[in-house]
């Protein structure tokens, strides 16, 4: 049990985080429409449109993460709660703009 306490302990800031943004993400998209603005400015076809915005925010995280590393160093629970607000975002964005292709 604690080995697995162990394990978990690490990534909990990145899960939290993870979720606080997606719910935030996804109220202030209820109210202001980002999705479809965020949708309407991406150049590319509309298959397309997911694999390019989770394309960009896993860049953003690699290049994060390679400034933590050689640049500045940044603590592992902060880089984890920094990618865990960019992965929340990036899963709410994306699956509505999958949404919008369907419909």
């Amino acid at each position: 049990m604690q080995d697995l306490l162990n394990k978990i302990l690490p990534i909990f800031p990145m899960l939290l985080t993870l979720t606080l943004s997606q719910i935030i993400y996804l109220k202030m998209d209820k109210r202001y429409g980002l999705t479809n603005k965020i949708s309407a400015k991406l150049p590319v076809k509309q298959d397309q449109k997911e694999l390019l915005c989770i394309c960009c925010f896993m860049i953003s995280m690699l290049i994060i993460g390679i400034l933590g590393i050689y640049v500045i160093d940044i603590p592992s629970t902060i880089y984890f709660a920094l990618s865990g607000i960019l992965l929340g975002i990036g899963i709410s964005v994306t699956h509505k703009i999958s949404l919008i292709k369907i419909n």
